[in-house]
């Protein structure tokens, strides 16, 4: 009897020290207080602590998922309020009756003509071509002197010209465009032309001239204006333009007149032996030897004659007709209106 309280006294004991050994369950108080359903506005009671309302609402708002915060929601973009179109404005109705006039208008009168020559030279047909002269009422235009280019037709040969220079108060002279072919041979020459500056001016005896020296390529009559074409020099300038010339500069700078005169003597000479062989080759003398009717090459060394308007006949060269020929070069060399020499020093005579 003994034995068995005291066996269960120990079992008792055991069952005492297990339990208090053993570690008490975690409580949460949370779920406690919801699975009680106490009220939350309560103030709770866990153990020996005090929950408060906020403590629990902390405690389940731990306890739920994460809220996901929306996106923004993208504001729409206004579109652009288009403007109404304008109205086209309907145009405005023509009268119904037109005014007549008060009186019938007449018939045009025709324009008149201007003569030949005059009057204002219509626009060029092609752009850099300037057409000169009015048109003569046979479908072409008339030959006028005083424009700078036209065409001349003889013998079946029509070129171009283009005037170069004024020969006195009659002639005009023309570059023969393109050359003029040789009678005797065919042969294409650097050519100029010759006419006068009124219908009717004859060139007869100057023609005769350059036949006798080989130098007439065509003559006659081309829309009222009588011509003669010519063998012309090719590479060859007047004498202000050779090199010759350049070297005169510097003594007419120093005003050294006797200088400059004995080396245009020089260039006299040559002249004087180029007169010669007109006269020994063809009995043929020019009469106008001056600065303008002489060309020469660039260095001022081999002269040529030109504009035969004057020549005579002169069956021999004779001391006499060189003195003549020399007397007439140094004139209109040195002292006449074309001299070449002049003071340019500042003390000029």
């Amino acid at each position: 009897m003994l034995f068995r309280q005291l066996t269960c006294t120990s079992v008792i004991l055991a069952c005492a020290i297990d339990v208090f050994a053993a570690p008490a369950p975690a409580r949460d108080p949370g779920n406690e207080i919801e699975a009680r359903g106490w009220d939350s506005h309560m103030v709770l009671r866990y153990g020996n602590d005090l929950i408060s309302e906020s403590y629990h609402a902390a405690m389940l708002e731990a306890r739920a998922p994460p809220k996901i915060a929306p996106r923004p929601i993208a504001k729409p973009v206004a579109k652009p309020i288009a403007k109404p179109q304008a109205k086209p404005v309907a145009p405005a109705k023509p009268p119904s009756k037109q005014p007549g006039p008060s009186k019938p208008p007449g018939k045009p009168t025709a324009p008149t003509k201007p003569p030949v020559g005059q009057g204002t030279p219509p626009p060029p047909t092609k752009p850099g071509q300037q057409q000169c002269g009015v048109r003569n009422g046979k479908g072409k235009r008339a030959f006028d002197p005083s424009c700078p280019s036209n065409t001349l037709t003889l013998g079946g040969v029509t070129r171009p010209i283009t005037k170069v220079g004024d020969q006195g108060n009659s002639a005009v002279t023309y570059k023969v465009e393109g050359g003029w072919p040789d009678p005797t041979n065919g042969q294409i020459l650097t050519a100029y032309a010759k006419t006068g500056k009124r219908p009717g001016v004859n060139f007869a005896e100057e023609a005769e001239w350059l036949r006798q020296t080989e130098q007439l390529l065509a003559e006659g009559t081309y829309d009222g204006h009588n011509f003669i074409v010519f063998h012309g020099v090719t590479g060859k300038v007047k004498i202000q333009d050779t090199a010759f010339f350049m070297t005169l500069y510097p003594l007419m700078q120093k005003g050294d007149l006797k200088a400059c005169e004995a080396a245009v003597m020089k260039k006299i000479d040559l002249i004087v032996k180029e007169a010669q062989v007109y006269v020994d080759k063809f009995g043929i003398l020019h009469t106008d030897i001056q600065p303008n009717n002489i060309l020469w090459d660039q260095a001022g060394n081999d002269p040529t004659l030109i504009d035969w308007g004057q020549a005579k006949e002169e069956k021999a060269w004779t001391p006499a007709v060189e003195a003549e020929v020399k007397k007439q070069a140094e004139f209109s060399h040195l002292k006449g209106g074309e001299k070449l020499c002049h003071d340019l020093s500042g003390g000029g005579k």
